[in-house]
């Protein structure tokens, strides 16, 4: 598991709000966006890039440039990661899944490096879901083969904090993305940051070459 802190909720702004939303049955809501990924489309075939692991890299890295991403309840504290990893669906032989955990890395070479192998393993190998592992994580499913307006995610529980994201099939320029959130420590200015982030990074895909780390926590999250 990635390190963490622990939020002192003593001092915590937001520990009101998270409070608040803790005693919804579902505090979990979905937000779906059309992002312009041309540019990045034509960077991955221009470069002979994988389309879809330069996209889950964008993403990725958007996640971890987002403290409020990072947070999770972990029994009875709250915490934020110094990173996350995402995990993601490979369509198997079979026209099943097999689910990829792949570690966040400061530039695309050294994430690819990581996660290409395992991609391509799962490829060849047979349908499996990713149970054992921590909550320093998000998951990001591509639908390829459709181009939505919205879509709902599954979720393990009501409560769950770990952010679920689909995207789907580009189409006119533009690739949807959803993904659900919980509002214990989302609000919608953090989905915009998210959604700025892997914005710009579609649009200058040759910024995912060099190296970034992840944000410092400010401690003072909004």
């Amino acid at each position: 598991m990635n390190s963490y802190r622990e939020i002192d909720l003593e001092t915590w702004p937001r520990r009101k709000i998270y409070e608040f939303y803790r005693k919804f049955a579902s505090p979990c809501f979905n937000v779906t966006v059309s992002v312009n990924a041309q540019t990045i489309y034509d960077y991955a075939k221009a470069h002979h890039e994988s389309f879809f692991l330069l996209a889950l890299y964008a993403i990725t890295r958007a996640a971890n440039r987002v403290p409020q991403i990072k947070q999770r309840t972990l029994k009875d504290k709250v915490v934020e990661f110094d990173k996350i990893a995402v995990m993601t669906p490979i369509l198997t032989p079979s026209e099943m899944f097999h689910q990829v955990w792949c570690e966040y890395r400061p530039d695309f070479i050294l994430f690819k490096e990581h996660a290409q192998p395992r991609i391509e393993r799962a490829k060849a190998g047979e349908p499996e879901p990713l149970e054992d592992h921590g909550d320093d994580f998000f998951c990001a499913s591509c639908v390829p083969w459709i181009h939505f307006d919205s879509i709902t995610q599954a979720e393990l529980e009501f409560s769950q904090s770990i952010p679920i994201l689909a995207w789907g099939k580009l189409q006119d320029g533009l690739v949807p993305i959803s993904v659900k959130f919980n509002h214990c420590f989302i609000d919608g200015l953090h989905v915009a940051r998210f959604f700025e982030e892997i914005g710009k990074s579609f649009l200058d895909p040759e910024s995912l070459y060099r190296s970034f780390q992840s944000v410092e926590s400010s401690g003072d999250i909004q």
